[in-house]
């Protein structure tokens, strides 16, 4: 056992989990994110979770805070196993790995035992091993929760676990994102956390009512209450725009003042390993994502994106948005088709970022420039009106998740775009039955003819208004509702 208990020293000493180094590290930053997403897991029953996410994101700290939380709480540690799968060479391994635990810790059969996996998609075919242990009782009174750095691979291999994951409701595939704006404001702020509490923000359907009062033009208190605190919030934007959702960016400009180029160039290469991982050319990446840079907010095609490249075929370029799409690095939507009610893929589409961050780091590199200073020059011109768009994109495919979870984190029947021959509108939510329109002009006024699109596209539908997404402008006139791009990410 003793090559198990190297992993899991908290065996020996419960007190080991303090000495582990994700949990120092946690603790020593000057950002202690603990994600929103731990309370959507069901500890107390068999269930097989997966928890994907891009890379650097914090999921291994979770893990490890979550590991901590269950011998803090007085669950014994034998009963705890952990286990990083980088060298596990298949499903037959796996499966020793796991069968040597549970004769370690046989003793606790009758007790609920906790399993997390991480990196499991390193793990070729994991799961057969997963369904073999399942299928043999192996994994009675057990919860497991495995981690994985793709989408593709983790889902189409659970996908192969029917009837084995255990009966709930929602979904059993949880997604971990960098953290979107309410929770930057919230790791940063303990004042502001405090007032997101107060207003009770932390429960997805308040925030949903919410948004529904204000597409009816309603405009509820609390939004009445964060615009009290706009200066605040504007000003963490600013910093959002620069640091994104990833905790060991943030922790850098809180420290530093600035981003170091190593923690840019850190991401950079695990983002190129997954690409090579995949059969992929790291020149052809390269390429590709200064193209997507060029064509920022605008609607583009396969062959307009292969253009200026020296990839071969358009059909390349969709399999290296593909894998970029399930690295969530990139999150491409399509028009909508309103006699369909759904997204035309053969049609052009629009391909944002999901980060800021992500963003600037891959800029830097394909620009062979100090990625820190380059994101300041793209802040200070036009470049930001498109990164907030690409913010506003990201937070929008999050709070569809909510409103139609998912296994497949597959979010393009739920935002698309709209056009007409004359007319445009970024986004539209699907919101219920109905569509919900956002237009983003991150400005403090705006003109009637540069929101036309919202006009003609509600001109059929009274049920909602649309949104007009601005840079401070709060108001509300008889057709569309002005709300500050700072109060539409704190609400969702």
């Amino acid at each position: 056992m003793s090559n198990l208990s190297v992993q899991n020293p908290w065996w020996r000493t419960p007190k080991a989990i303090e000495s582990d180094r994700y949990i120092i590290r946690f603790e020593e930053s000057r950002v202690r994110w603990k994600p929103r997403i731990r309370h959507f897991f069901d500890r107390s029953s068999d269930h097989v979770y997966t928890l994907r996410g891009p890379r650097q994101v914090g999921k291994t700290t979770l893990v490890k805070l979550m590991i901590r939380d269950l011998i803090r709480g007085g669950v014994k540690p034998r009963r705890i196993f952990y286990w990083t799968c980088d060298l596990v060479e298949g499903p037959k391994a796996l499966v020793e790995i796991l069968e040597n635990y549970f004769k370690f810790s046989r003793e606790f059969q009758s007790e609920r035992r906790y399993i997390f996996l991480d990196e499991i998609s390193a793990v070729k075919d994991w799961q057969r091993g997963i369904k073999y242990l399942h299928d043999t009782g192996k994994l009675e009174n057990s919860t497991v929760i495995m981690t994985g750095s793709h989408s593709l691979d983790i889902r189409k291999a659970a996908e192969r676990l029917p009837g084995r994951r255990g009966a709930m409701e929602g979904s059993v595939d949880k997604v971990l994102l960098p953290m979107k704006f309410a929770e930057y404001v919230e790791t940063r702020d303990e004042d502001m956390a405090r007032l997101f509490s107060s207003l009770d923000l932390l429960k997805f359907e308040n925030r949903r009512r919410i948004i529904e009062d204000i597409s009816k033009g309603d405009i509820p208190k609390v939004v009445e209450e964060l615009a009290l605190y706009s200066d605040e919030l504007s000003k963490y934007l600013e910093d959002y725009l620069l640091t994104g959702g990833i905790p060991r960016s943030i922790n850098d400009y809180e420290r530093f003042g600035e981003i170091r180029q190593e923690t840019y160039l850190t991401y950079v290469q695990v983002t190129i390993g997954d690409i090579l991982r995949w059969g992929k050319r790291e020149t052809y990446l390269a390429q590709l994502i200064k193209r997507v840079i060029d064509t920022l907010s605008s609607q583009v095609s396969w062959r307009s994106l292969q253009k200026d490249t020296d990839i071969g075929h358009m059909n390349t370029v969709s399999e290296y948005i593909d894998v970029l799409k399930s690295s969530f690095v990139l999150c491409p939507i399509y028009v909508l088709d309103r006699n369909k009610r759904g997204p035309m893929y053969g049609k052009k589409k629009k391909i944002h970022f999901h980060d800021p961050f992500i963003f600037h780091a891959l800029r830097g590199w394909v620009n062979q420039a100090p990625s820190y200073q380059e994101a300041l020059h793209y802040l200070a011109g036009e470049g930001k009106s498109k990164l907030i768009e690409c913010v506003v994109c990201d937070h929008l495919i999050r709070f569809a998740f909510s409103l139609n979870p998912t296994d497949d984190f597959e979010l393009t029947r739920n935002l698309m775009y709209w056009k007409s021959k004359q007319n445009e509108v970024d986004f539209i939510l699907k919101f219920g039955e109905d569509y919900l329109p956002f237009e983003v002009k991150y400005s403090s006024s705006f003109s009637r003819r540069e929101i036309n699109g919202i006009y003609s596209f509600t001109r059929s539908q009274s049920k909602y208004k649309g949104i007009v997404v601005t840079k401070d402008l709060l108001d509300n006139d008889k057709s569309v509702v002005a709300l500050p791009t700072f109060i539409l990410l704190a609400l969702i």
